[in-house]
């Protein structure tokens, strides 16, 4: 199968899924979406793929999601809902619910969209030198794709909220440092670190795999559906604030925004 925004490959039993728009930073529009959870179906028939991993071409892995497809394309509620719900069950819940472990293979860039994908991986592998972070509250938006949730279960409600009200921006090796990734190495050595780990859960059985990653789901991520339908409702509301018209704007017009409260 032909794709566009992705490159889909099978190297033994690693399944390789690569974001491939390298001129926009890979930024994220429907088609992305679409396609990863073609891909995620296709390594999950596939009984020859143990492990999936998920990387950036370029110089990012991913910094978001394309303000110009935004702009163009999400201009009514029913469009934000249309593609925040494609983009949960196509890509984030479709990762955390797959029978195989995902490993997130994080370089470059990894902001606001970005960082939620990445949040739905089992594992984070980042070059030290990565740029990781959640920057929704910057143009006055709210990340409907579940990572405030995700990550205050991995670094605390208190520290959580200093990641996402600060718009902090983590060098990879800090995120390690927190818990967010689960190792930090040079650049250099990202792809040798993901391989290698990749390969180790390959060995083990596939029904341990499954089972064990759905427990640990299961009692980790309690009521995971009610909280992501909550994370996208907040989304969809604070979207019809005036704040959050002047905060896109701004951004594309290269100025600090003028926030009125309203």
């Amino acid at each position: 199968m032909a794709y566009e925004t992705i490159l889909y490959e099978k190297d033994g039993p690693i399944a390789r899924v690569t974001l491939n728009r390298p001129e926009a930073l890979n930024a994220i529009n429907r088609t992305m979406f679409t396609e990863i959870g073609q891909a995620l179906d296709d390594a999950e028939k596939d009984q020859n793929i143990r492990v999936v991993v998920l990387a950036g071409s370029g110089r990012a892995f991913c910094a978001g999601v394309d303000m110009n497809f935004s702009q163009a394309e999400l201009l009514t509620l029913h469009d934000k809902q249309e593609f925040f719900k494609l983009g949960n069950k196509a890509a984030l819940e479709k990762m955390e619910n797959l029978a195989k472990p995902v490993i997130a293979s994080v370089h470059g860039y990894c902001l606001a969209g970005g960082f939620e994908v990445m949040m739905g991986a089992d594992f984070v592998v980042a070059a030290e030198d990565a740029v990781i972070g959640d920057q929704h509250v910057n143009i006055a938006l709210f990340g409907g794709g579940g990572c405030y949730y995700r990550l205050a279960l991995l670094v605390g409600i208190r520290k959580a909220k200093e990641i996402i009200l600060f718009s902090q921006r983590l060098s990879g090796k800090e995120a390690a440092e927190l818990g967010i990734a689960n190792k930090a190495v040079p650049a250099d050595e990202l792809k040798r670190a993901v391989d290698k780990m990749a390969l180790e859960l390959a060995e083990k059985s596939p029904v341990a795999v499954k089972f064990a990653k759905a427990y640990i789901n299961k009692i980790g991520m309690i009521d995971a559906d009610t909280r992501l339908e909550l994370a996208m409702m907040y989304s969809l509301v604070e979207s019809t604030s005036d704040d959050a018209q002047e905060g896109p704007r701004a951004f594309s017009e290269k100025r600090k925004p003028d926030f009125k409260g309203k």
